[in-house]
């Protein structure tokens, strides 16, 4: 009688040396997968406080930056863009009819578009009308074309043009497209493309910064030294100019 009574009891501990080790393997897993929630949520707070103290500094560094380019005058109130002058008007341009090739019909010289022939023609239109008297294409300080200026190019021929530079090219091109600009900059992981905001007096990157410069030419020299994101940091170091004649910027002049 004592040998099947044993025997129940030993079954009785087993069931519940079983039952034990169940709840606490519930428990370890239970806690795992909080602990794991725990570090998802830490780096989703990181993550957001890194973007926050970036955005904080690109705020304050283009505050500095449009403080200093404000001069003596009378101070704009906080968070209000001052409007740039307007620069003088610029004569025309050395680059045209250079010895060596007389003038010729300038339409579609060495260009790749898609765009229609009306797009073109109401994008030249624009820049003749509205953005030679800014200056667009010039360089600050001399009437000549700037290196890095190139004409109605679509991003695919821009892409060909950077592939042959070392990471830091950049080039300004007449959008294909709509009136205004990109600028297409080489960096080592590839191509990247930021649009020119052109519809004011003013020059300013869309949704990249706010900083108003009065002249393209002012717009690139500021970013030479002053990246154009915090996070990509990229400079403006070499110019991609043309590679061929006529220069593709020819009919815009």
């Amino acid at each position: 009688k004592k040998e099947p009574e044993k025997k129940t009891q030993d079954e009785e501990l087993k069931q519940i040396d079983e039952e034990k080790a169940k709840q606490i393997y519930k428990s370890w897993k239970e806690d795992s997968e909080w602990q794991a929630s725990l570090r998802k949520s830490k780096a989703a707070d990181e993550k957001r406080r890194s973007l926050a103290k970036q955005a904080r500094e690109d705020y304050k560094r283009l505050s500095l930056a449009a403080e200093k380019g404000s001069g003596e005058g009378p101070q704009s109130p906080p968070g209000v863009l001052q409007k740039p002058k307007r620069p003088p008007l610029p004569p025309k341009p050395h680059f045209l009819n250079p010895a060596g090739y007389p003038p010729k019909p300038l339409r579609n010289q060495g260009v790749r578009r898609t765009a229609s022939n009306s797009a073109q023609e109401d994008i030249i239109r624009w820049f003749k009308e509205e953005q030679l008297p800014l200056r667009a294409g010039y360089q600050t300080t001399s009437d000549t074309i700037a290196p890095w200026f190139h004409g109605i190019l679509t991003l695919k021929r821009a892409n060909e043009l950077l592939s042959t530079c070392e990471p830091g090219s950049f080039l300004v091109r007449v959008s294909e497209r709509i009136k205004g600009y990109a600028l297409s900059y080489l960096s080592e992981d590839g191509c990247k493309h930021f649009l020119i905001d052109a519809s004011t007096d003013s020059y300013s990157f869309l949704g990249v910064d706010r900083l108003q410069h009065a002249t393209l030419a002012a717009l690139v020299d500021y970013h030479k030294v002053e990246p154009i994101t915090s996070l990509g940091k990229e400079l403006l170091l070499y110019p991609c100019g043309q590679q061929g004649e006529p220069p593709d910027y020819l009919e815009l002049f």
